[in-house]
């Protein structure tokens, strides 16, 4: 009697840790599946880069001048790198992204060419307390990669405004509002390409920009 009390629970037990085996084996399985599906890709992240251009021929004007915050069509308001094709379709490359918003990567490298530029006694950033007599503003319009049948082109548009907050008369505070459009062709098709022709486009706008802003400016100071 006995012996035949033991045999059941022996075989209770057997079937325990039969039970789990399958079960580890089972979760094993899964975990096994859940990582061997399609391999992760690395996003390639960039930012446009130039030297800033060389304004030794001018002197240099007792101005200060502060860049608000730029703004972006809504189309292109991403870090994706949008291309289009036609005049209706708009997408983006799945592994290559701007590293920073265009409209914040434009007004950094902006800022960063005027103060370069030695042309102004102060440029200030939209984080800095200082306030300028002289307030940029600026909008991005058009910022991606024209792709047609023969060509790949980098286009930028940038609308671009200046107002003297010390001017009292409420029609003179605009100094000037004007639209900078340049396209350069892609030397290499490629997202890295894409970058380097934008970074061309963006260093001849930024000089038409600046040159604006110095003859618009030497009309108010002394």
């Amino acid at each position: 009697m006995e012996n035949s009390l033991r045999k059941p629970r022996c075989l209770r037990k057997q079937r325990q840790r039969l039970l789990w085996i399958l079960s580890a084996l089972s979760l094993l399985f899964m975990a096994g599946c859940a990582t061997s599906g399609k391999p992760q890709y690395d996003v390639e992240k960039y930012l446009l880069s130039y030297p800033s251009s060389s304004w030794t021929q001018l002197a240099k004007l007792p101005a200060s001048i502060k860049l608000n915050r730029f703004s972006i069509a809504s189309a292109y308001n991403s870090t994706g790198m949008i291309f289009r094709n036609d005049s209706y379709s708009v997408d983006s490359f799945n592994y290559s992204r701007w590293a920073v918003n265009p409209a914040d990567m434009t007004g950094d490298i902006l800022l960063a060419d005027m103060r370069a530029s030695g042309l102004f006694q102060a440029v200030f950033s939209r984080y800095d307390t200082e306030e300028g007599r002289f307030l940029l503003s600026g909008g991005i319009e058009e910022f991606y990669l024209q792709i047609d049948k023969k060509n790949k082109t980098a286009r930028i548009g940038i609308s671009i405004s200046m107002q003297d907050t010390q001017e009292k008369e409420t029609g003179k505070r605009m100094m000037f509002q004007k639209k900078y459009f340049r396209e350069e062709p892609l030397q290499d098709a490629s997202p890295k390409g894409y970058c380097e022709a934008a970074s061309r486009a963006m260093q001849i706008i930024s000089r038409e920009i600046i040159g604006d802003i110095y003859a618009a400016v030497k009309t108010r100071t002394p």
